[in-house]
């Protein structure tokens, strides 16, 4: 359950979200790469996270992109995004990751809540997809919580840490 009486605030990213972003990434980088391949080295500086998030708002300007940010007193706890979209096709890929010592308080379920208004609102998408490790049994309890079924699953998707991992597809429709 999400903290109360605090200030949550789901925000679409920008660049006044350098400083806490990079904090966000470095202070979970364990966390994160114990789940998901890592990120490049560059990404972890500012010079990098001010080039991704200009890329993140270019792509939010031609419409194939969405990302957001959730501040808990200010600081990011959690990070979503609506990426791949096409308009044509009307459907679009949900990914989210949430800081370590927040996991298990309703972050993740929260960010998937308001891409889906947002996919829904600003870009008329009416199917969402997510994709799964293997590893990510809480990711796979926040789709299902939201409405997303589980619809094929490749085992051998990845190799993570010496560990070959399986990944389930998941997807939602008519949102």
């Amino acid at each position: 359950m999400m903290p109360k009486g605090s200030l949550v605030i789901f925000e679409t990213l920008s660049i006044k979200h350098l400083d806490r972003l990079l904090q966000f990434e470095l202070e979970n980088k364990t966390w994160f790469e114990s789940k998901i391949p890592p990120r490049e080295c560059y990404f972890y500086s500012s010079a990098g996270l001010k080039i991704h998030i200009f890329d993140s708002m270019i792509n939010m300007r031609s419409g194939t992109h969405y990302s957001g940010v959730l501040l808990f007193d200010d600081k990011i706890v959690a990070r979503a995004n609506l990426k791949d979209m096409s308009l044509e096709h009307s459907c679009a890929t949900v990914g989210y990751r949430v800081a370590k010592e927040c996991t298990g308080k309703g972050y993740a379920s929260y960010c998937l809540s308001q891409l889906i208004q947002i996919a829904n609102e600003c870009y008329c998408v009416n199917e969402l997809k997510a994709l799964v490790l293997d590893n990510n049994p809480a990711s796979k309890a926040v789709l299902k919580k939201l409405g997303f079924n589980a619809h094929s699953h490749e085992d051998d998707f990845i190799a993570h840490r010496g560990t070959k991992l399986g990944c389930t597809s998941f997807s939602r429709t008519s949102i």
